[in-house]
C-alpha cells in the first residue's frame, strides 16, 4: 500500500508531470477517436485500392466545404494507399506510385503497424508521439526556463496540449510530425543534461523520420561549444548522430544513392534518369501543391505574372541558406547563452525554412513547430500570440503560409531572454547544465 499511496500522490500533485501527460494522453487520444469514427473503425488496409483510386463507397474522409482549411486525406491516401501498400507488397521505397520524400524512418514505422490490417493503426505511433512530447516540454521548462517553475512547466505543456495546430493536423487528421517532433524535442532536452550520447541518438532518429531536423544539429553543436567549449563529447556526438543516420539510409544508399539523395531534395549526385529539378515549369495552385513565399504572385489578377512565381521558385533556396547562415552567425558572437534562447534559435531555423523553401511548405508543416514556442508560451502576451496566430494559420488561405512564418519570426526577439545577461556562461535559464554523461 505504501507504493501505491506515492503513486496516487505522484498523481494527484497538482502540477506533476504526471498529470500533465495524463491530460495530454486523454485529449490527444479522445481527438484520435474521433477520427477513427470518421474514417471507419472496421475498415482494413486491404480495402485499399491502387494509388489514386477510390474504393467503392469510400467515404469522403476528413472532407471541407473550405479548401483553404487544408482538411487532407493524406493519410489514408498517400501514406497508405501510395506508400504503405506498396512496399508491403516489395516496391522499393524509392520506386513507389509516388515519390517518397523522407528518410526510411516514417515508411518503416507506419508499414509495421499496418502489417495488422487495420486501417487506423499506423495512424498510432503519430498520435502517441505527439501526445509523448509533452514530456520534454514539461522537463525544458520546469528546468531550464523557470527555474523549477512546475506550476508554470505545467501551464505550458496544457497550452501545448490544446494548441489546435497539433489537434487539427497531428491528433485528428494523423499527419507525419509527431515523430520527427517528439525525438527533436527530446534530443534538446537530453543536450541541457549533458547527455550526449542519447542526445545525438534521438536527433538521428527524429531525422530518420523527416530531414528537416538536420538544422538543428549545428545550433546544437555552437550552444554546447559556447557553454562548455570543444571537448571530445562533442566529436563523439557528431560521429554518433552522422554514423545512426548512415546506418539508418543504408539499405537505399546501397541500392541507389542517387535517388535516395535526390528524394530527400538534395540532388548532390545530380537528377536521375526521368526526374525533373523539382521544381514546376508551370505555375499551378491547388491543394495538391506546396505554397512558396512567392506563390501570390500568379494569382494576380491584373497582370500575369506567373512566369516570376516559377523563376522565384528556384531562388528561395538561397534565401534559405542566407536567412539559416544568418541564425549561425550570430550565434557564433552569441555572449551569454541560455536555454530559452537555445529553444527560440531552434524556432528560427525551422520558420526560415517554412518562410523560404523553394520547394514550398503546406500548413501542417507548422504543427512541427509548436513545441519549440516554449518561451511564447511561458508568459500571458506570448500565449495570445502563438495560440492567435495558430487559429489564423488554419483559417486564413493556405497562400499565406509562408508569410506567416516571416511573422511569427519577427516576433522572436521579443521572447529571446533579455534577462539573463548577467548569469554567467555556464549558467542556464537559471539551472545549472547537467554535466556531460557521455
Amino acid at each position: 500500500m505504501g507504493l501505491f499511496n506515492k503513486l496516487q500522490a505522484v498523481i494527484n500533485e497538482r502540477y506533476s508531470l504526471t498529470r500533465a501527460l495524463v491530460l495530454s494522453l486523454v485529449i490527444k487520444l479522445s481527438i484520435f477517436v474521433v477520427g477513427i469514427a470518421i474514417i471507419g473503425v472496421f475498415s482494413g488496409r486491404t480495402e485499399l485500392s491502387s494509388c489514386g483510386a477510390a474504393f467503392s463507397g469510400s467515404p469522403s474522409v476528413y472532407y471541407s466545404p473550405y479548401s483553404d482549411l487544408e482538411a487532407y486525406t493524406d493519410y489514408r491516401d498517400l501514406y497508405l494507399r501510395c506508400l504503405v501498400t506498396p512496399f508491403l507488397n516489395g516496391a522499393s521505397a524509392y520506386n513507389l506510385p509516388i515519390v517518397y520524400n523522407y528518410p526510411p524512418l516514417f515508411l518503416y514505422t507506419l508499414s509495421a503497424f499496418a502489417l495488422a490490417n487495420i486501417i487506423w493503426l499506423p495512424a498510432i505511433p503519430l498520435v502517441l508521439t505527439d501526445a509523448l512530447t509533452v514530456i520534454p516540454i514539461y522537463l525544458i521548462v520546469r528546468d531550464y526556463l523557470s527555474d523549477g517553475n512546475s506550476k508554470l512547466a505545467f501551464a505550458v505543456s496544457l497550452a501545448w496540449i490544446v494548441n489546435p495546430l497539433n489537434l487539427f493536423y497531428n491528433d485528428l487528421m494523423w499527419l507525419n510530425p509527431g515523430p520527427t517532433t517528439f525525438f527533436l524535442v527530446t534530443s534538446i532536452y537530453l543536450l541541457l543534461r549533458g547527455n550526449y550520447v542519447f542526445s545525438s541518438i534521438a536527433l538521428a532518429i527524429s531525422t530518420g523520420f523527416k530531414q528537416v531536423s538536420v538544422l538543428i544539429f549545428p545550433i546544437l553543436l555552437l550552444f554546447s561549444i559556447r557553454v562548455r567549449g570543444f571537448t571530445r563529447d562533442l566529436l563523439y556526438y557528431a560521429m554518433i548522430y552522422v554514423g545512426l543516420l548512415f546506418l539508418i539510409s543504408l539499405p537505399y544508399i546501397y541500392e541507389n544513392p542517387q535517388q535516395y539523395l535526390w528524394a530527400l531534395q538534395l540532388p548532390i549526385l545530380g537528377n536521375p534518369p526521368g526526374t525533373g529539378s523539382g521544381n514546376p515549369t508551370t505555375f499551378v495552385y491547388d491543394l495538391s501543391q506546396p505554397v512558396r513565399l512567392t506563390t501570390f504572385l500568379g494569382l494576380v489578377k491584373f497582370v500575369d505574372l506567373r512566369a516570376i512565381a516559377v523563376q522565384s521558385y528556384s531562388v528561395l533556396d538561397f534565401v534559405v541558406i542566407a536567412a539559416y547562415a544568418g541564425i549561425i552567425v550570430y550565434m557564433l558572437i552569441w555572449r551569454r547563452p541560455a536555454a530559452n534562447d537555445l529553444v527560440v534559435y531552434c524556432l528560427a531555423a525551422l520558420l526560415v525554412f517554412d518562410a523560404f523553401f523553394g520547394r514550398g511548405v503546406y500548413k501542417y508543416y507548422f504543427a512541427a513547430l509548436t513545441p519549440l514556442a516554449m518561451p511564447f508560451l511561458s508568459s500571458r502576451r506570448g500565449l495570445i500570440i502563438f495560440q492567435g496566430f495558430s487559429v489564423a494559420l488554419i483559417l486564413l488561405p493556405r497562400v499565406v503560409s509562408p508569410w506567416m512564418a516571416v511573422l511569427l519570426l519577427t516576433f522572436l526577439p521579443s521572447v529571446v531572454s533579455q534577462e539573463k545577461e548577467n548569469l554567467p556562461p555556464s549558467d542556464v535559464g537559471g539551472h545549472e547544465l547537467g554535466p556531460s554523461q557521455s
